[in-house]
Order: structure tokens, then sequence, then C-alpha cells
């Protein structure tokens, strides 16, 4: 007779591939979310560039959020993408999306972001921030 370790083991790894075969996400995986109408993920967009000085004389901006996931942990990680243009505020100025308006009508690239947030703790922070070079 199987010791019952085995007969748990077994059950877990049946419950596991049932799960995963029905399709259904794993507790803790990234999670797609649907942009349109969605609010906070251009609220979170917007920090996300409003943090990134560099080099640069003048902020980027948010010209539209294309996709976005979440993923449920100590908080919630957002990976958001997006279409980034120069706007009129410097990086001495202190960046928000009303006034820190796209120069031109021209996307300059796209980028995703990663931005942590626990909200009960009223902490925010950009992971990680990469563009792509070329805009899509």
């Amino acid at each position: 007779m199987a010791s019952p370790f085995v007969l748990v083991t077994i059950l877990l790894a049946a419950f596991v591939c049932r799960g995963t075969a029905q399709g259904t996400r794993l507790v803790g995986g990234w999670q797609k979310a649907t942009v349109e109408g969605n609010e906070l993920f251009k609220e979170l967009a917007h920090f996300a560039v409003g943090q990134q000085v560099g080099d640069r004389e003048f902020f980027d901006t948010v010209v539209e959020v294309t996709d976005a996931e979440t993923q449920l942990v100590a908080g919630t990680n957002y990976r958001l993408t997006f279409k980034i243009a120069e706007s009129t505020c410097r990086v001495t100025e202190t960046y928000t999306k009303e006034l820190c308006r796209p120069k031109t009508e021209e996307v300059k690239d796209t980028c995703t972001a990663v931005i942590y947030d626990v909200p009960w703790l009223q902490q925010r922070s950009v992971t990680s921030f990469t563009c792509s070079g070329t805009v899509a």
C-alpha cells in the first residue's frame, strides 16, 4: 500500500495538471487585462514615465497604453506596454499627465514598464522600464 505522502503527491500533481489543462491561471502568474477604459493603467504608465529623467532635457509622456498584465503578489505588479512622445515639460519641472502634453503627434517609442503597487501602504515603484528603440 502507498504511503500517505505518495498519495498526497499524486493527488496534488493531478490537481495541478487538471487546472493547467483547463486553462486556469496559476496563482501569482501574469494575467492579461483589458486596457480599454482602464484609467488606472494610464495613471501607472504616466507614473512610470515621470520617473525617467536620465540624460534628457524633456520628459516623455504617454500617448497610448496598448497592453496590460497584472500579477498579484504582496501588492500588485502591473506590466504595461505603451507608446510615448516627447513632452512639453522639462525634467527640471514636476511631471503631471495634465501639464506634460506631447510636443507633436509623432510617437517616439514603445516602452514596457513594470510598476509595483501596494495601495494600502501608499507605496508605488517602477521595477523595470525598457523601450524598444523602434516605433510599433
